[in-house]
């Protein structure tokens, strides 16, 4: 993962790699299991992961970029088009194409879905009729990455500078505030989890993050410590295993997220500066690892569809495999095949493109 300061950072795509596998699991394997506490584990939460992920890295370049133009009196105005124009290649391209060609071939009820999936808002769908989409469910996630995106730059950008710590705050607050409403009062559980206020909190701390380690150097090197990672680890698997057992219900919904995103902080935190070290950062900084994470977004865009694409080209070459976990792997194999073959054709030639657009003019 570059920076705009193109300095790489290996570990944050070993992050990527690991909560898009986590996200694999919960799809592909979890359902399976018999045990009851892997049947809890919330696998899920690779995508929590991925919000805390994302917060981080666009507040960073909103506020680096933010800072370097009110030093050289640039223009806010160009910040917020390059932004988008970035965005717009990097997130748009194999996304649209998919959807395009799925409403083509009509699959399952892309024409039904088609005005929720062309306008990034499957997950207000989702959260309106508490359904699931078939092989679209998973773009719920991507629907509030992209709603984040067309608000987010307005409010780092275009506030005082004194405000932007308190906005962070206050996002995070509202945003278990409104979860906690919508866990009590309205009674959907896609609501509670997919609204995109209410995922909020887990992209607020992500930008939490990203103020401290710009302003505040101090508190950055305090919590940077290996010892409070491991005391929060510990504290969250305290947390999970007592409202697995006194089935905390609200707990589980609200709160049990809420803490694994304040535990992905820390994670997010040691690996922005490449600082796992021995088995760790063998693990994080694997060339196959690091190449998946290069490549995470395709894995996750594709993998919803995986299966039924695994299922029809199977007993056409005469596979046939009994195991679920031979099966989970030829599915991740099947992925990173579709995934590479996509970031070899299409995301890296545009991304070229996104290269040459500047943050700054």
């Amino acid at each position: 993962m570059k920076e705009n300061n193109n300095k790489y950072i290996a570990q944050l795509d070993g992050l990527r790699f690991f909560a898009v596998l986590m996200v694999m699991m919960g799809h592909w394997l979890q359902w399976q299991w018999t045990n009851p506490f892997m049947k809890a584990f919330p696998f899920v939460h690779g995508v929590t992961l991925f919000f805390v992920l994302s917060g981080f890295l666009i507040t960073r370049i909103l506020l680096t970029n933010r800072d370097e133009a009110l030093i050289t009196n640039g223009s806010r105005k160009s910040l917020l088009k390059n932004f988008y124009i970035r965005r717009f290649l990097r997130i748009f391209p194999i996304y649209y194409l998919l959807i395009v060609f799925l409403f083509c071939i009509d699959f399952q009820d892309t024409r039904v879905l088609s005005r929720w999936l062309f306008s990034y808002s499957i997950n207000i769908y989702q959260s309106i009729h508490n359904v699931y989409v078939g092989d679209f469910s998973h773009f719920w996630s991507l629907a509030v990455e992209e709603q984040f995106y067309l608000f987010w730059p307005f409010l780092i950008l275009f506030i005082s500078t004194k405000n932007i710590f308190k906005s962070i705050i206050i996002t995070i607050v509202l945003s278990l505030l409104f979860k906690s409403c919508f866990h009590f009062f309205v009674g959907k559980w896609m609501a509670t989890s997919y609204f995109t206020l209410n995922c909020m909190s887990s992209l607020g701390l992500g930008a939490l993050l990203s103020y401290v380690t710009l302003y505040n150097k101090k508190v950055s090197a305090v919590i940077s410590k290996p010892w409070v990672l491991y005391g929060v680890l510990g504290v969250y698997l305290v947390l999970f295993i007592a409202q697995y057992y006194l089935k905390i219900y609200w707990y589980g919904m609200v709160g049990e997220e809420f803490m694994f995103a304040i535990l992905s902080v820390f994670i997010v935190l040691r690996a922005s500066t490449n600082g796992f070290k021995w088995g760790i950062k063998m693990i994080l900084e694997n060339t196959f690892v690091l190449y998946s994470g290069k490549i995470s977004y395709g894995l996750y865009v594709y993998h919803g569809f995986i299966p039924f694409l695994y299922y029809f080209i199977a007993p056409r070459i005469g596979l046939s495999i009994d195991s679920k976990y031979t099966t989970f792997v030829a599915f991740y194999l099947l992925t990173f095949i579709v995934a590479s073959i996509s970031w070899t054709l299409i995301e890296k030639p545009i991304s070229r493109l996104k290269s040459r657009v500047p943050y700054l003019k």
